[in-house]
């Protein structure tokens, strides 16, 4: 089967659903390990057709898109048998400061969704200290609706 990795950019964005690039991508990228833990979102992928190895950071919530690094041999090696993961994706702030640089936010009709609250736990969590600002910028929703979505 033709994989897709030869059209993609290093640092790859590729949309949940829409034209079915997702499934294109996906077609011959298989999970390899998963990072677990606090990182829920972040994998090791193998494409079993050229065997390239892709760093997948899967943003669900805020972005719908699939954010995807080419990785080296080397690299992958050390992610694989020794749990050492690049930092790009390690936290899920670098996520979704990917999802702002590189894609648009989703527009949620309910301005205290479950998914933008998860998210903004998760942001405290990994980074007591975020500002207000920058939650509302990392979601792409305004400062007054990131305050109500702490009150939740």
């Amino acid at each position: 089967m033709e994989c897709c990795c030869n059209s993609l950019p290093d640092l790859a964005v590729v949309p949940m659903g829409g034209d079915g690039l997702d499934e294109r991508v996906f077609a011959t990228i298989d999970n390899v390990r998963d990072h677990g833990g606090d990182q829920w979102w972040l994998y090791l992928s193998r494409c079993g057709a050229c065997g390239q190895n892709w760093m997948v950071a899967q943003e669900e919530r805020i972005y719908d898109d699939y954010y995807l690094r080419r990785l080296n041999a080397e690299v992958a090696r050390q992610v694989e048998c020794d749990g050492r993961w690049p930092t790009e994706f390690i936290t899920y702030e670098r996520v979704l400061r990917i999802g702002r640089m590189m894609s648009r936010p989703f527009t949620y009709l309910d301005s205290l969704s479950p998914a933008l609250v998860a998210t903004v736990d998760d942001l405290r969590k990994e980074r007591p200290n975020i500002t207000v600002d920058e939650m509302a910028y990392l979601l792409g929703v305004s400062s007054e609706n990131v305050s109500r979505l702490l009150a939740v």
